[in-house]
């Protein structure tokens, strides 16, 4: 009954917060936040971001980054400078290696005969050639070759000198039809991107990359509707050619990354870090133009509002980070290893500005992956939930404009919209990645829209960005972040009860889950019984860790938790005996299921993690690939075989391989590794684990106990 009464107290409790910005702001602090947030001020810069075609190690993209920096030092931000990293290819930041600089002077591609007509023009539109395209001058026939990332698309086809028509993986085409069969150039119009909306619109064309590290080689990137009027053409049996100019360089170079703080009250404190990346094709306006200029944003208001003194000084320091994707992130950390030391939380911020009705987009509050549990998820969703709840109110005419937070202000072009936001588990693909990875391990919450059907295109314009969502986005990153940088163990009476009533709804859905696996027909009663059994063993394990973590953050007394962590685990111990009730209908036997993988010795063997910091795969380097070549590579059965049925359905691969090695931790056997991904991402077989660690200690990765 005591537990019953404090689950009452917690649900009652967290159903008050979540009325507004508590408990982690009072009022006054949330409406200052919310009086200073400007959408119309991020709306100005993006407009200058989106004529750069940011290619990372390139001359325009430093010119953006000396934008940044120029806007940084405006609104006050201290120690705001840029620095730069070299890159050769093969200079290493922590485990990924560096990449190659590319510079363009021109390049165009038009067909000759038996039409006259230009079919790109990097002057005007960029995006039309792929990057890292190398130069060439030449004029010949185009070949279609369907996809051309097969040999089979090669076969009876003279493409020696050509230029081939293909809408294949681009590198996977380079590779086939430039190397090894002679192809002068590609061109493509890969879909490098994919939703329910892909195709729609043949007019789009989308941005394309080439493997730098390859010596030669262009492609040219056009629409699917041209594309299918000159495959059309070609089926004819009429000879098309083509005459493709081509002026650029690749080779060393360097990245720039622009950093500036907001100093905290307290050096020893740590420091907050607001990250995006700086780089994208023209005009790149939702990716990623927008985080760039949201965490900008942040920026100004909270220096403002600090300087000014309606907001105290935070304890920690702010840190705001614009450098290339994943990339730039590395070389920083990997640079400035006592910053790396300093960093208690991450704010990420990749496509966050998109109009829902145009982009078909969602705004995600994503949490952080089940190795590195954070309360930092929940300060978010508090904050997205005043946020979205102030919206509808405004949309249903039930308050002003200024507290639905809508961008009118200033000539700003702000819709009236709703925010049509939620938020959901870890998702990979940004420089959240790196930080969360086991060894960085500070805590991201990610700001993220998706789907968005203009991704990596050239119709991801200032037309599709709503300056109303970029001010709530700022104001949703400002005070996410003052928390994290204010926060205090004096606080813990008050936000302990509120994160535990957060941990008690996410056990709940958890079993929820575990109910739907131990019914799974596809599965057998016994092993259904375990992993729905494992999944609530996991989930409590991870929101204890949660709870636990708030603790840590602000050095609060080790046992300030104790009262939440019996709740959960005496409501766990409830969700079992249900559990257990039900596999027992279904007809499994014994007084508790057996573990899948006891019998197995591999299970047993402990992994420790060692080498430098960092994931296993970055933006242009596979670690495993890159040390164990693609014949080994390709016999990693989690990565290149169809796992389970899972693995059919929905690719998950990457998770589990992500999860797999950040949950190594030098006491973790590999059996208990299988069960911590498996609650996460499904169930997986140990011996695929197994063989997973195996490839990794032969890169030097891990090695075995």
């Amino acid at each position: 009954m005591r537990s019953l009464r404090l689950i009452c107290y917690f649900v009652a409790f967290t159903t008050l917060c979540a009325s507004g910005q508590q408990p982690f702001l009072n009022a006054l602090q949330w409406a200052a936040l919310r009086e200073e947030s400007s959408g119309a001020a991020a709306y100005e810069n993006l407009r200058y971001l989106t004529g750069l075609h940011r290619v990372p190690a390139t001359p325009a993209y430093d010119q953006a980054a000396q934008f940044v920096l120029q806007r940084a030092h405006e609104y006050g931000l201290a120690d705001a400078h840029s620095e730069q990293f070299a890159i050769d290819g093969t200079r290493q930041y922590g485990l990924m290696r560096s990449y190659l600089a590319w510079t363009v002077e021109e390049a165009r591609l038009w067909e000759i005969r038996p039409e006259h007509l230009l079919l790109g023009d990097w002057n005007t539109d960029p995006i039309h050639l792929a990057d890292y395209s190398h130069s060439a001058d030449v004029e010949t026939q185009l070949v279609d070759v369907g996809n051309g990332a097969s040999e089979d698309d090669y076969s009876g086809k003279d493409v020696r000198s050509k230029i081939v028509l293909a809408d294949g993986v681009l590198a996977r085409v380079q590779e086939l039809a430039i190397a090894k069969h002679g192809a002068a150039g590609i061109v493509s119009d890969m879909p490098n991107q994919t939703t329910a909306w892909s195709g729609l619109d043949p007019t789009i064309v989308r941005w394309g990359h080439l493997n730098a590290r390859q010596p030669s080689g262009f492609a040219f990137m056009v629409s699917r509707q041209t594309a299918d009027a000159l495959r059309s053409r070609l089926r004819s049996g009429e000879s098309v050619v083509l005459n493709a100019q081509v002026k650029a360089t690749v080779g060393p170079g360097h990245w720039t990354v622009v950093t500036a703080t907001i100093p905290g009250a307290d050096p020893a404190a740590g420091e907050i870090v607001y990250s995006c990346h700086l780089d994208h094709e023209r005009p790149g306006a939702n990716d990623n133009g927008s985080g760039c200029v949201t965490i900008l944003e942040s920026a100004r208001m909270l220096a403002r509002l600090i300087d000014s003194g309606q907001l105290p000084r935070p304890k920690r320091t702010l840190r705001f980070i614009w450098g290339p994707e994943v990339e730039g992130t590395m070389a920083f950390l990997a640079t400035h290893p006592e910053i790396k030391q300093r960093l208690r939380a991450n704010i990420h911020m990749d496509m966050v500005g998109g109009d829902p009705f145009k982009n078909k987009s969602v705004f995600h509050v994503s949490g952080t992956p089940w190795s590195l549990p954070s309360f930092v998820t929940d300060v978010g969703a508090v904050f997205l939930d005043a946020i979205r709840t102030a919206a509808s109110a405004y949309a249903a005419g039930e308050t002003s404009a200024d507290m639905g937070i809508v961008e009118t202000r200033a000539g700003g072009q702000g819709t009236r919209n709703e925010l049509f936001a939620d938020v959901t588990p870890y998702s990979s693909g940004s420089d959240h990645d790196d930080y969360d990875s086991s060894t960085v391990a500070v805590p991201s919450l990610y700001l993220r829209d998706w789907p968005d059907i203009y991704i990596h295109t050239d119709h991801d314009s200032l037309d599709q960005i709503d300056a109303t969502k970029l001010r709530r986005v700022a104001l949703l990153g400002a005070a996410s972040g003052y928390v994290y940088a204010n926060i205090t163990a004096q606080q813990l009476p008050t936000l302990l009860p509120f994160l535990t009533a957060q941990a008690i709804t996410r056990l709940a859905q958890a079993f929820g889950l575990a109910q739907q696996l131990v019914d799974d027909p596809q599965l057998d009663a016994g092993v259904a019984w375990y992993e729905a059994r494992n999944v609530v063993n996991q989930t409590l394990q991870r929101e204890r860790a949660t709870l636990h973590s708030i603790l840590e953050f602000t050095g609060g007394a080790a046992e300030s938790d104790a009262d939440g962590a019996k709740v959960l685990a005496d409501q766990a111990t409830v969700f079992q005996r249900w559990l257990d009730a039900q596999a027992k209908l279904r007809g499994a036997k014994g007084p508790a299921p057996s573990v899948p993988w006891t019998g197995d010795p591999d299970a047993k063997r402990v992994p420790i993690r060692i080498g430098e910091f960092g994931p296993l795969t970055y933006q242009n380097d596979n670690v495993l690939l890159a040390r164990l070549g693609k014949e080994r590579y390709a016999k990693i059965k989690l990565i290149n075989s169809g796992a389970t049925q899972l693995l059919n359905v929905r690719d998950q691969s990457e998770l589990y391989a992500y999860e797999i090695v950040n949950f190594v931790n030098g006491k973790r056997t590999v059996g208990e590794i299988r069960d911590a991904v498996s609650a996460e991402y499904g169930p997986l077989p140990v011996n695929l684990v197994t063989d997973y660690l195996d490839a990794c200690a032969e890169a030097r990765v891990v090695r075995w106990k």
